[in-house]
């Protein structure tokens, strides 16, 4: 039987099969590179080739890097899952190119200690951060350990639906109390928008 005439529902962005419980008709995969897409307008630089799961495998055997989700602004996402919790985590790295510039190491240093210092179930949680020297490169690989939000941002959701204006509405109170948390700890975020919102498969926001 030809493949192709099958009616299993395919991901319109790579093909894969879609789970029974597929969110906005998309794989978790390429759900989870559209919520990791660069938000920080301005900031570029040339891209460098990015490293494969199996090279960075030796350098974290705390993990199983099951695959390269994208690349944001500053920084590099994997899928994996830490095996002493058998969890799904993110790891995400500096990005290469950015890696001999201490401004955006300082500023990714930063961004870590800053997500730390937060324990607010509408705030993406940070598990570990720290730095490894791989054989790939010269420079040190700075690396955060985050929760893994399986979802949809309200970008891409927005995309796919119209909200009515109850579901609009119960978007804003959790921004709010993650907001709170945030300006309580001394944090201003500065670029709250759809892209940086995301939302889980039980409709839980995440800043």
């Amino acid at each position: 039987m030809d493949p192709s005439s099958s009616s299993d529902p395919k991901c319109p962005r790579c093909g894969e099969s879609l789970p029974a419980d597929a969110v906005a008709g998309l794989c978790p995969r390429c759900l989870m590179v559209g919520a990791m897409q660069p938000t920080q307008a301005g900031e570029s630089a040339a891209v460098t080739p990015v490293f494969t799961p199996e090279e960075l495998a030796p350098h974290f055997p705390q993990l199983e890097i099951l695959a390269c989700l994208g690349r944001g602004g500053m920084g590099v996402v994997y899928k994996a899952r830490q095996k002493s919790l058998n969890r799904l985590v993110a790891l995400k790295l500096l990005a290469p190119e950015r890696a001999d510039d201490p401004q955006f190491a300082a500023r990714f240093e930063k961004e870590a200690h800053a997500l730390a210092a937060l324990n607010h179930p509408n705030i993406v949680g940070v598990y570990d951060f720290g730095v490894t020297q791989t054989l790939l490169s010269e420079s040190p690989t700075y690396f955060l350990l985050m929760e893994f939000v399986d979802g949809v941002n309200l970008r891409q959701l927005l995309q796919t639906k119209r909200l009515t204006p109850k579901e609009a509405l119960s978007i804003v109170p959790p921004v709010c109390a993650a907001l709170q948390c945030a300006h309580d700890h001394g944090i201003v975020h500065r670029d709250i928008k759809p892209e940086n919102l995301l939302i889980d498969k039980a409709g839980v926001v995440k800043i």
